[in-house]
């Protein structure tokens, strides 16, 4: 590790040097986090010694607080009745990702846009990931209660502004509705950090990550149910009471101990604490990931990938992130992200390992349904049968990952172990075919899901361990956008395989089987347009069709097993460091 920490800028302020975070390989668990936490110290003491007006946050959290409570920061009353309302914003925060899923054809038949139909969930996932990694920095200046309560205000504004009999106040409610929830996500991680020794933090996480699977599998059925019985406006403003109740829970019993880093910057004022904010990065941030997120969700389906406007959508982004690095490493005081700790090695390779590893599993997710409704015949009863054993396994890995951790102190064997069980049962996809057996149906997504989910859990802990509880928050931050921005990329990937793949093979197979140009042409289209086809189209090109489609879910498979495998190289760089047993690190 280098020993120079910090340097002195021409205009005469201490900035921290990026090798100030540089990992080294060697040394045991723990010891990379405890020379951060006294380089960050002296930086500190320095920076208050030259100004002792000012506060620069609080350092030790109440020692005597956390013992009275065995190592929580609050007593157990009040710590689960808080986690159970950070249960259910990420639960509501996940369901209106996929609420509208049900009911893309009907709000924008009602509204007249069926032209405009994907906006209605792409602005949702846009401002989700664009504006996720800001909520760990401002929690950080401004206290985690009160960017929770701003989360719970812009849900709630979103919500109301859904129910609209505009189209265009309909997605921007949306977009709204997404700041707010994304907040949820990200601050419902950082707060239970804040609040839960990282030792039994793994088996707390794991319980989230089951209230996150289950908001998202369930917003479309929720989603379908209300509209039917009251109308789809419905389905967004019975989500205002409930928000409203889990900001309240916040408001009220959300206050942490003194010296946590949850509280915020403490002895300056609202104007103070505005000045620290880094508005230039902030902007450029978002503006960049704004433009890829639009290119990544609407490129293959509503903008063609060799179009202007694609390509120029990521020549943007490029630009915008690019002059985001150079503000946040040269020019801001305080980083909206602080790209230094992208240098130390347990943080970047947990970040890749979510970022590919959600890429697979978000290509296998989609496209293992469509391979048992389109190639194998199923209808939509059975296909959703036989996803009911992946959420089980993603559950039961996520749970026995936490359990491992609170019992053992350790995470890279069960890492280890379990990451590779992933590859192992994506590998398995590659096999898939309409003579599996009934059993391979149902569990073809159990390994995989397993891995992943244990993936999600311990690479989380593996951060926060590998870095000082000062910047717990932002990295917390800077894995959540590696996520949010590999599922948006393995999906429209995985389409845009499938697509290709699928278009080649329809078009060869068809033309053998159908002399008929203009019929070949209409049975290619009609294909192309729905998956159920093939169950309905003249019976001699029925098995050309499910060929076809099987082909295209395969090269999905193949992206699968690349991405996983690749996440899993990734994960392998992980280094162990100390789970403590007390939110006090010492």
């Amino acid at each position: 590790m280098s020993t120079e920490t910090n340097s002195v800028a021409a205009d005469g302020k201490h900035r921290l040097h990026p090798s100030v975070i540089e990992d080294s390989s060697a040394g045991e668990a723990g010891v990379i986090a405890s020379e951060l936490m006294a380089e960050e110290a002296s930086l500190l003491e320095a920076q208050a010694a030259s100004n002792p007006t000012k506060s620069y946050g609080a350092t030790e959290i109440n020692n005597q607080q956390t013992d009275d409570n065995g190592g929580y920061a609050l007593p157990k009353g009040k710590l689960y009745l808080l986690i159970s309302c950070v249960y259910m914003a990420v639960f509501m925060s996940a369901l209106d990702g996929t609420v509208v899923a049900s009911l893309l054809t009907v709000i924008a038949s009602e509204l007249n846009q069926v032209g405009n139909i994907s906006w209605i969930a792409t602005s949702y996932l846009v401002s989700s990931a664009a504006f996720q990694p800001l909520f760990g920095k401002l929690s950080d200046i401004f206290g985690r209660r009160t960017i929770l309560i701003v989360c719970g205000a812009f849900f709630t504004v979103g919500c109301l502004i859904c129910a609209t009999e505009s189209f265009t106040l309909l997605i921007l409610g949306r977009f709204i509705a997404g700041c707010g929830g994304s907040g949820f996500t990200s601050l419902g991680t950082i707060v239970m950090s804040d609040l839960i020794p990282l030792r039994d933090r793994g088996v707390f996480q794991g319980m989230g990550n089951i209230c996150f699977g289950l908001g998202y599998a369930s917003g479309g059925f929720i989603g379908g149910l209300v509209a039917d019985w009251l109308g789809w406006r419905w389905v967004f403003i019975l989500q205002v009471p409930l928000i409203l109740v889990v900001t309240a829970v916040i408001y009220f019993f959300l206050h942490l101990p003194e010296g946590s880093p949850g509280l915020g910057v403490q002895g300056e004022d609202v104007h103070q604490k505005l000045k620290r904010v880094d508005f230039l990065g902030a902007s450029l941030l978002v503006a960049g990931l704004i433009s890829f997120m639009i290119a990544a969700s609407l490129g293959g389906r509503i903008i063609p990938f060799t179009s202007f406007t694609f390509i120029g959508l990521l020549l943007l982004s490029v630009a915008f992130i690019a002059v985001y690095t150079y503000v946040e490493l040269y020019v801001s005081e305080e980083p909206i992200l602080p790209l230094e700790v992208l240098g130390v090695r347990t943080v970047l390779a947990s970040s890749f390992a979510n970022w590919f590893f959600t890429m697979g599993a978000l290509a296998y997710t989609f496209y293992v349904p469509v391979f048992l409704s389109s190639v194998i015949g199923l209808s939509p009863t059975q296909t959703g049968l036989r996803l009911v054993p992946n959420f089980i396994g993603v559950s039961g890995g996520s749970l026995a990952a936490g359990i491992y951790m609170k019992k053992t102190g350790r995470y890279w064997p069960i890492s280890a172990v379990l990451g590779g069980v992933a590859v192992l049962g994506s590998l398995k996809l590659l096999t898939f075919s309409p003579n599996s057996s009934v059993f391979t149906q149902y569990t073809i997504t159990v390994l995989p899901g397993i891995g992943y989910s244990c993936m999600l859990t311990t690479s989380l802990l593996a951060l926060i361990a590998s870095v000082p509880m000062k910047y717990q928050a932002c990295t917390t931050s800077i894995q959540y956008t590696f996520r949010s921005t590999g599922s948006t990329i393995g999906v429209t990937v995985a389409s845009a395989i499938f697509q290709h793949i699928l278009q080649i093979k329809l078009n060869t197979k068809i033309h053998k089987l159908v002399s008929d140009k203009k019929l070949a042409a209409k049975i290619i289209s009609r294909a192309l347009a729905s998956s159920l086809y093939a169950q309905e189209a003249p019976e001699y090109v029925r098995d050309a069709i499910r060929d076809s489609y099987q082909a295209g879910c395969r090269g999905a498979f193949v992206l699968s097993v690349a991405t996983i495998t690749a996440g899993y190289i990734c994960l392998l760089f992980m280094k162990e460091y100390k789970l403590h047993t007390s939110i006090n690190r010492d």
